[in-house]
């Protein structure tokens, strides 16, 4: 399976800001990485910040592991165990409450001869072309849309992050990989097991793996289709321009609700395909 890079862009979301966005690929593997914003009051961890680091280390035994051959959700939980015993190990003190913990959301894709498979936490996001048609996988609409409707809520008057919406999303952050809360991959070994898995039957075409500050390009901007972006795939600059633009001319929050001006944004296009024989 040939597995080629066609562009990739990682901006964070403000200058002199960490970029908590992460992205890789080796031997038959891709993935894309968006480290959740730390809601504590000091970090735990020696790093840019405590998401930057869950970010560098799921990417770092990612990229170990995909060089030999393995079942993604396999290789995703090795991950999730050795951030687990760094986390341990490196941190300088115990998290007081459960919202402290980084937490990232990852989407890695094995590309196959049958077609490509895919396990994901959180909203990170692929668009697959191929054969004329464009599918999307990775995190689900109730996710997206409570958030949306969350930051419709408490960001829509222009007032930023202030008490109420601070609480609201320590309190969210409560509930990670609870019963009843929401699953996410985190430095615990047990994170990864909750991970949804698809399967799409394509021998060849175009992956774009993207943030979710990136596909608000597409998603909340509507600056663009996944038709037009995959024609954009070898340009993927010029759409983070433009989407930096949306936003610099909403530095409240007002025209488009969201819980900061601007996110991290990650995307990676890829051709795969079988290798052609000599």
């Amino acid at each position: 399976m040939r597995l080629s890079l066609i562009d990739a862009v990682s901006d964070p979301g403000r200058a002199g800001r960490a970029n908590e966005d992460g992205w890789g690929t080796a031997g038959h593997f891709a993935w894309i990485i968006d480290g959740a914003t730390g809601l504590g009051d000091a970090p735990l961890l020696d790093a840019p910040s405590d998401a930057a680091w869950l970010t560098a280390v799921v990417s770092e035994a990612l990229a170990e592991g995909a060089e030999k051959p393995g079942d993604p959700s396999e290789l995703l939980a090795t991950a999730a165990a050795i951030a687990e015993a760094r986390f341990l190990a490196e941190r300088r003190r115990a998290p007081s409450e459960r919202y402290e913990i980084p937490t990232c959301a990852v989407l890695l894709a094995r590309f196959e001869e049958e077609g490509v498979t895919t396990v994901d936490l959180g909203d990170c996001g692929l668009y697959l072309s191929a054969g004329g048609t464009i599918h999307r996988v990775g995190g689900t609409e109730a996710g997206r849309a409570l958030e949306k409707a969350n930051a419709e809520r408490l960001m829509k008057g222009g007032g930023g992050r202030g008490p109420e919406v601070m609480a609201l999303l320590r309190a969210v952050r409560n509930r990670a990989n609870t019963p009843g809360g929401y699953a996410i991959l985190a430095p615990d070994a047990d994170s990864a097991r909750r991970a949804r898995r698809n399967f799409l039957p394509a021998r060849e075409g175009l992956a774009i793996l993207l943030t979710d500050g990136f596909e608000a390009a597409v998603e909340d901007y509507a600056l663009l289709t996944p038709q037009e972006l995959a024609a954009r795939a070898a340009a993927l600059g010029g759409v983070l321009a433009a989407l930096r633009a949306v936003e610099r001319d909403d530095p409240d929050c007002t025209r488009y609700p969201r819980f900061k001006p601007s996110d991290d944004a990650t995307a990676v296009a890829l051709g795969f395909g079988p290798v052609q024989a000599l």
